[in-house]
């Protein structure tokens, strides 16, 4: 399957990064000019090799570590018992991965179910059905660092925003299914008390 990522959108009005968006991963994307700008139809998102219909959420994590890449995160996902590393997107703060870089994950490459909704220790069966569902329906982006000690970089921010906005307009994916890992289990913090909500809710697409 060739690899995708439908994603980064460079107009219409979006924040710009500090750095020219880029990707470890091959891409392919819809012109810009395609996503939402005058009357241009958009190109669908099945002709991308991206699901269509399938994500409904998108969930905003950080990794908890100061620096990293995302074949440190791999192998730590691969030490806790999965497959690969569980987020479908990481974006890098410049100790490891560069500075608002964004890498599509193999699980997004792949249109596999994510990893990255943690449950509590000891689930009930109600809440391990609504964590799986919630796995199989959502996308999560990761951002390298820790919200909980220190803000996340300028670019990281930027690239975020233009990257969320991307996937709401590529998958109608609205505002209120932006969530962050903390809004779905009390017990994590991720991505931490320094991530700029207010910020991120002023840009997010209706």
């Amino acid at each position: 399957m060739t690899a995708v990522t439908g994603m980064l959108l460079m107009s219409g009005g979006f924040e710009m990064p500090t750095t020219r968006f880029t990707a470890t991963k091959p891409v392919i994307m819809a012109p810009a000019e395609s996503l939402g700008a005058g009357d241009a139809t958009p190109v669908p998102s099945a002709e991308l090799g991206v699901d269509e219909g399938r994500w409904q959420h998108i969930v905003i994590h950080d990794s908890g570590s100061m620096a990293g890449t995302v074949r440190e995160l791999d192998v730590q996902a691969r030490r806790a018992g999965l497959d690969d590393l569980g987020y479908h997107f990481v974006i890098g703060n410049g100790a490891g991965l560069s500075d608002g870089v964004v890498e599509a994950t193999p699980r997004w490459n792949r249109q596999g179910a994510g990893a990255h909704v943690a449950a509590s220790p000891a689930p009930s069966p109600a809440e391990r059905a609504r964590i799986d569902g919630l796995n199989r329906r959502s996308i999560g982006i990761c951002l390298i660092g820790n919200g909980e000690r220190k803000a996340f970089t300028e670019s990281q921010i930027r690239a975020l925003i233009d990257l969320v906005r991307s996937l709401q307009v590529q998958l109608d994916i609205p505002a209120s299914g932006v969530m962050l890992h903390s809004d779905l289990n009390r017990e994590v913090a991720s991505p931490g008390r320094f991530f700029p909500i207010e910020r991120l809710e002023a840009r997010l697409e209706p």
